[in-house]
């Protein structure tokens, strides 16, 4: 969510990007600011807290290509965008997606809004991938982290750049949540609270035979060492953090800014006013004394 900051931040100096290319989370919040509806995106992620953060992502599905199948995601995102089409936002945007049978880097700039979002945030192993003209579309992140290349190619004359991959590796922080953060029941192997992931299976399989959530409750009541999403998201940030960094060499950004949002884990949503602050505080201090290209 610090990309929110960062746009109010510019708009505070007067800037106001006529092109926004996104991935991951950048496709999302840039998705919803090209939609005009950047307000009410701070909003709600303002009054999130853990429960109802993960409220977004637990659902009752057991995919074979993923842990969240991301119907919730997606309706979230509805009721902020409604049923916008990328054709007719006021800003020209497109997200960035990777065709996760091929490897080939997909670019999204028509159709449904939501639709291209949800295919460039399916964290592989975590949601399952977006179905989009026959291909199975997953994180843009593994093939263009950062995507300015994609911004020159739609025709951007001077590209500012939110870069959240550096050092993020070396800050993440491991275990469970935070002190100050951790819910009553104490911190899951994924981040949850292990007593809230418990009673949400105990209501879905209410009715079968749950004899296998004994062991399932003891197991998640244990210290994280590190738990899935720790390792599926850590796992992505070192691949995203390289090819940024290799990216960025080749496809330079007039201006780059990077929060330093290292100490934020994978779906630390309520964290969001954190990181927005972040976000409005690294854009200032890259747009101060630095004069843009006109063009």
């Amino acid at each position: 969510m610090a990309h929110i900051g960062v746009l109010q931040a510019l708009e505070g100096a007067g800037i106001r990007p006529d092109i926004i290319a996104g991935t991951s989370i950048g496709a999302l919040v840039g998705g919803v600011y090209a939609a005009g509806k950047l307000d009410e995106l701070e909003e709600v992620s303002l009054g999130l807290d853990w429960k109802k953060a993960a409220g977004y992502f637990l659902e009752v599905s057991f995919p074979r290509s993923g842990l969240i199948e991301g119907t919730k995601v997606t309706d979230f995102l509805s009721e902020i965008v409604g049923s916008a089409k990328i054709g007719a936002l006021p800003v020209r945007y497109a997200s960035v997606a990777a065709d996760v049978m091929t490897g080939n880097e997909v670019v999204i700039s028509d159709g449904d809004l939501v639709s291209a979002i949800r295919a460039s945030i399916s964290v592989p192993g975590i949601f399952t991938p977006a179905r989009r003209n026959g291909s199975f579309l997953v994180d843009g992140g593994l093939v263009n982290p950062v995507p300015v290349s994609v911004c020159r190619a739609m025709g951007a004359d001077v590209v500012i750049a939110v870069d959240l991959n550096n050092g993020r590796v070396k800050e993440t922080p491991k275990g469970g949540l935070p002190a100050e953060t951790q819910p009553e029941g104490g911190p899951g192997r994924n981040g949850i609270a292990a007593g809230e992931i418990f009673a949400w299976l105990e209501r879905k399989t209410k009715g079968f035979d749950t004899g296998f959530l004994g062991p399932v409750k003891e197991w998640m009541s244990r210290d994280p060492a590190p738990g899935i999403f720790d390792v599926l998201g850590s796992s992505l940030r070192i691949m995203e953090e390289q090819i940024a960094a290799a990216r960025l060499e080749i496809d330079r950004p007039d201006l780059l800014i990077r929060p330093s949002v290292g100490n934020v884990r994978f779906l630390e949503f309520h964290l969001a006013g954190e990181m927005i602050a972040e976000g409005f505080r690294s854009a200032k201090e890259a747009l101060e004394g630095r004069a843009l290209p006109e063009h």
